[in-house]
């Protein structure tokens, strides 16, 4: 082929060959009465549609999935939504337009807290987390109910207030919930804390909590890393989405062995 010919395999139309990545990727969802049914239930740390679906939390959790529980189907809902509390999910109307869908759930993440905590206090937050358990049971009886912490942020360095003294109590009262019901808890507030001290701090976005602002990565830390106000955005990156990923696979490895629940 000389240089002046038309060249086929440019532009979006060739054809990927058959790599781990590429099969992987274009997987079909599996029939649903066949997979493991997972719901993430939670907050705008949950829904995270500031990425594009291929890097939110639910193909994080399916992809690491596939790798613990090889030829075990599963499908992953996120039932999540920004700025969003326990006690907005509660609402009637919310509940049966998310769950409606779902004849069976066997797995349910629930990451509540920041909104309720903003807006009932810390009692009232416990209380909207144990009221939706109580309807998912009811709902689903054979679910598997995983509690989680939230977002830790690193201050000084990286935000310009000390939130995680005001969310360490409320969280405290999230384990001391999961403990006491006995429900699997996914500790993010302090694992994040933890690989901060080890030099990992690079977990969330940066930019002012508003669409127009976000920055999802580290483009503009040369010119903005030494702003305090750059970082303070509770949001999680996909790192720290990586990382959260990893941990509830861990719960699920604890929970339920080597095969995954399938009612």
């Amino acid at each position: 082929m000389t240089l002046d010919s038309p060249d086929p395999d440019q532009g979006h139309s060739r054809e990927w060959p058959s790599t781990p990545y590429s099969d992987e990727a274009r997987l079909k969802d599996p029939p649903l009465e066949e997979a493991c049914s997972i719901a993430l239930i939670g907050d705008c740390t949950v829904a995270c549609t500031y990425y594009p679906p291929a890097n939110r939390p639910e193909n994080h959790l399916l992809l690491r999935l596939h790798r613990v529980f090889p030829q075990q189907p599963c499908r992953i809902f996120n039932l999540a939504r920004d700025g969003e509390c326990a006690a907005d999910f509660l609402a009637p109307e919310r509940m049966a337009a998310s769950l409606s869908p779902f004849p069976r759930l066997d797995v349910a993440f629930l990451r509540y807290g920041i909104n309720d905590r903003k807006r009932y206090g810390v009692s009232a937050c416990i209380e909207h987390l144990e009221s939706l358990c109580c309807e998912l049971r009811e709902r689903y009886p054979a679910i598997t109910l995983m509690i989680e912490t939230g977002i830790w942020v690193d201050y000084p360095a990286h935000y310009l207030w000390d939130r995680n003294s005001r969310l360490a109590p409320l969280y405290d009262a999230v384990r001391e919930f999961a403990y006491s019901r006995g429900f699997p808890l996914v500790d993010i507030f302090k694992v994040m804390a933890g690989e901060t001290r080890r030099g990992n701090w690079d977990l969330r976005v940066r930019g002012l909590p508003t669409p127009d602002h976000l920055v999802v990565d580290d483009s503009f830390d040369d010119l903005f890393g030494q702003d305090p106000a750059y970082f303070t955005n509770i949001h999680p990156n996909s790192h720290c989405l990586s990382l959260i990923a990893r941990l509830q696979v861990e719960k699920m490895q604890t929970a339920f062995g080597k095969r995954l629940p399938c009612s």
